[in-house]
């Protein structure tokens, strides 16, 4: 799903530790789209929960990161210096899903690349698969723009912002049956196609501008808010004999990544002790955009001349660990050093 947070946000004062929680999500991300492009779930049972996992975990983690690194990057300046960076983060994001989208339908579904082809997409009338939650964040940062001012109000206070998080879980009750215009079901979830709606997922944002202007590491109450929460979404999972909605979004859905991620969190908390250690993952979290796209790319086109390519967990995992090292060799021959 760029230099920084998921859409090239560049805070002049980075922290190891967002950088690190978002390259251990690229590695899930990767895997995940691996396994789906790659493997069958009748041949190779156990790549589903895999799957099911990272899917939950994903998109949440990195509107998490998202907020994190907005709050450093925009909401501790002045509106008039912060607006015109989030609207260029905006447009790479946009950018990156028109290239990601055009190239699902080249490569995956045989399209002609011409402006047939292109037009629907770059209207957002068309939404390829594995690409809308680059768009996603498109519309996050506008959100994130627009609402520029009671976000800063709610961050600086403290309890009242985590208040909000929770109340705006009530946005899974929308009426999702009730859209049919595309570019309204990526704001708020519809039952037409997938989509990653920002309306729904805001908590998570909220919560990133939190955890960055407190300075939030390990405390017992966030530990136990997330072990509620994601043990409601595992009750309600073993209740209904079934995962909770993705696509549109539940509320069990979006509520049960809470805990792993508070646990990707803390774990890359420690990782940032080890100096040079896991510089790898740290350089995946500083090109986020990058790495999604480009990992894209890969994937669609060694999918569309080797369709009857097979793997399982592991050889999916090497797979992964190939497209990963692809995209970090582009970045490292691009990457300007600092003397």
């Amino acid at each position: 799903m760029s230099g920084v947070a998921v859409a090239g946000i560049e805070p002049k004062r980075r922290e190891r530790a967002i950088d690190l929680f978002k390259g251990l999500l690229i590695v899930g991300m990767v895997y995940c789209h691996t396994l789906q492009f790659f493997s069958d779930p009748v041949v190779y049972p156990s790549i589903s929960r895999w799957i099911d996992f990272f899917n939950l975990i994903t998109f949440s983690g990195f509107v998490f990161s998202f907020g994190y690194v907005s709050q450093l990057a925009y909401y501790s300046k002045p509106f008039r210096s912060a607006c015109p960076r989030m609207l260029a983060a905006a447009l790479k994001t946009l950018l990156a899903f028109y290239v990601s989208g055009t190239a699902f339908r080249v490569f995956h579904d045989g399209a002609p690349l011409q402006w047939d082809t292109i037009r629907p997409i770059m209207l957002l009338k068309d939404i390829p698969g594995w690409s809308e939650f680059l768009v996603s964040f498109t519309y996050l940062m506008v959100l994130g723009l627009v609402l520029f001012v009671p976000l800063r109000w709610l961050s600086g206070r403290k309890w009242l912002g985590f208040l909000a998080a929770g109340l705006l879980l009530a946005g899974t009750l929308f009426p999702y049956g009730a859209v049919h215009v595309p570019q309204l079901g990526l704001l708020v979830g519809t039952r037409d196609f997938a989509s990653f709606p920002p309306v729904q997922y805001f908590p998570y944002y909220l919560l990133g501008i939190l955890f960055a202007k407190y300075r939030i590491r390990f405390d017992w109450l966030v530990l136990a808010g997330s072990v509620l929460a994601t043990g409601l979404f595992a009750a309600n999972w073993r209740y209904a004999g079934e995962l909770p909605s993705r696509f549109p979004p539940s509320l069990f859905w979006i509520i049960g990544a809470a805990f792993i991620l508070y646990v990707y969190y803390l774990l890359a908390r420690v990782l940032e002790r080890i100096p040079y250690a896991f510089g790898f993952l740290e350089s995946m979290g500083r090109n986020v955009l990058l790495y999604l796209v480009l990992s894209n790319l890969l994937i669609f086109t060694v999918k569309s001349s080797r369709p009857d390519l097979l793997v399982g967990s592991g050889g999916g995992l090497l797979y992964a660990a190939g497209w990963l090292a692809v995209c970090g060799f582009c970045s490292w021959i691009v990457t300007k050093r600092t003397r």
